[in-house]
């Protein structure tokens, strides 16, 4: 093997923080505003498309469970917590009243 073999071997290719922090120390401010608006920009759309595929999954996987459970539930039930919720506003809404007046 020769010795520019060996050179172009050893050449380890820098990651985008280390040119960042390189670029810092040696002054070239310009070149590190652009290398740590890629970066961030990189880190934003990992992000992005990390919540993109737990929201898919939350939908497509949920999806058939959901419907299945809805089966279920009788009319008898929802007219139940219908009314509940209705009774509770009515709560709210006579001490609201009664606050006002006094």
């Amino acid at each position: 093997m020769s010795e520019t073999d060996t050179i172009e071997q050893e050449t380890v290719e820098v990651s985008a923080v280390e040119e960042l922090i390189n670029q810092i120390t040696d002054g070239d401010l310009n070149k590190a505003e652009g290398s740590f608006q890629s970066i961030v920009q990189d880190k934003m759309a990992d992000a992005l498309e990390a919540q993109r595929i737990a929201t898919a999954q939350a939908i497509f996987n949920d999806a058939d469970v959901d419907v299945e459970d809805d089966s279920d539930i009788t009319d008898e039930e929802i007219e139940d917590v219908v009314d509940q919720v209705m009774d509770e506003d009515e709560e709210i809404l006579a001490a609201l009243d009664d606050e006002d007046t006094e």
